[in-house]
């Protein structure tokens, strides 16, 4: 019979893909790990790790249990989720993990929800979704707010439940005394660009769009930070596409130039699918749908 906790520690390595990663994200130490997944393949009489240089991979007897194993933890979290009724009222803690420009937009949502439910604590982690979804499928988030720009949207890990917030609509913007009653689109390729670094998918969205508008952007300052981005903006450094969650309401932009791209990033909510249904998660994703339809017509 195999042991679901070691089972959990080998579904851990096939998201983490170090040992030293599943460590810190269950608190044990690296040599406990190791021992434990030993302890599992005597259990499963295979194989399941084989070594690459000072680390470890999966074999494929070890890729095929830790897709089982994911769907038998999956199945017993649903469990748990199906004896308690769903029409309990939001209670316990409910952990947020969402990325810098939403959680700032969507912190008063959170607070009101926690406010209007009192047996409900929901915490907050600042985290982009390349380390906040694994964090998800382990456990230690409830909620992930991600985002997808247009032709990219990533494929997730089986077993999560993708609700859409709404579509957050991308717009350039330039100090109008950098434009100098210029045409943004015409002489965009006259005029330095700030914009997430390479390998982000709002950079490379944002590189074909201005292709596809006949010029490719020189880019003079790069940031994940899109308040950093703006700010560069409104200091008439550079010219950026940002989306308008972060931008502030029109009746403010009175020194920026803002033109629409006719496109949109989606913003979503994840959860686990055994959590999904939960009375504290369903109270946050409204909150949280509610609040982004507000920024939305500032």
């Amino acid at each position: 019979m195999l042991d679901v906790r070691r089972l959990r520690f080998l579904v851990e390595l096939s998201h983490r893909g170090t040992i030293a990663a599943v460590a810190e994200a269950v608190h044990m130490s690296p040599s406990g790990i190791s021992q434990q997944l030993a302890l599992l393949e005597r259990e499963a009489g295979a194989a399941l790790l084989e070594r690459v240089g000072r680390g470890v991979r999966l074999t494929e007897a070890g890729h095929r249990l830790a897709e089982r194993g994911a769907d038998i933890l999956a199945a017993l979290e649903l469990a748990q989720a199906e004896l308690r009724s769903g029409e309990e009222p939001p209670a316990g803690t409910c952990r947020v993990a969402a990325f810098g420009s939403a959680a700032r937009a969507l912190v008063p949502a959170l607070l009101d929800c926690q406010r209007q439910h009192q047996g409900l604590r929901v915490e907050l982690v600042e985290s982009e979704p390349e380390v906040a979804v694994p964090a998800l499928v382990s456990g230690e988030f409830d909620l992930v707010v991600s985002e997808e720009y247009p032709g990219s949207t990533a494929e997730l890990p089986r077993h999560v439940n993708r609700e859409v917030l709404g579509a957050d609509p991308l717009e350039a913007v330039v100090a109008t005394s950098l434009l100098g009653g210029r045409d943004l689109v015409k002489h965009g390729g006259d005029l330095p660009w700030a914009l997430e670094p390479v390998g982000a998918a709002s950079r490379a969205w944002a590189v074909q769009h201005c292709l596809g508008l006949g010029f490719s952007p020189t880019v003079q300052y790069e940031s994940y930070d899109l308040d950093l981005l703006l700010l560069l903006v409104h200091q008439g450094a550079a010219a950026s596409i940002l989306p308008r969650l972060v931008l502030p309401p029109q009746r403010e932009t009175a020194t920026l130039s803002r033109v629409d791209t006719g496109w949109s990033r989606t913003l979503v909510s994840l959860a686990r699918q055994a959590r999904a249904s939960d009375p504290s998660v369903r109270a946050v994703r409204g909150a949280l749908r509610g609040q982004f339809e507000i920024r939305q017509f500032q």
